[in-house]
């Protein structure tokens, strides 16, 4: 049976922070920080970042993406 590992979309910065602090593996963030926040922009940066980190996924990550940046931080921190 394949796990798939829960995953949470945040514009929040505190949520990040309080799995950080936790120590746990679970479960992977992508955290938007951008400007323009509209649909259409965050679904395309959202399939383009789950194409490229398909297994990190499973393992746990934290994503941060900023204008023109994303940042990847494997779990736990």
């Amino acid at each position: 049976m394949n796990y798939i590992q829960p995953r949470s979309l945040t514009h929040d910065l505190g949520f990040a922070e309080l799995l950080a602090a936790s120590g746990g593996k679970s479960p992977s963030v992508i955290i938007f920080r951008l400007r323009n926040m509209h649909l259409d922009r965050v679904n395309i940066c959202l399939n383009m970042i789950m194409d490229m980190h398909v297994e990190a996924f499973e393992k746990g990550i934290i994503i941060s993406v900023d204008e023109g940046l994303i940042r990847v931080r494997h779990l736990p921190i």
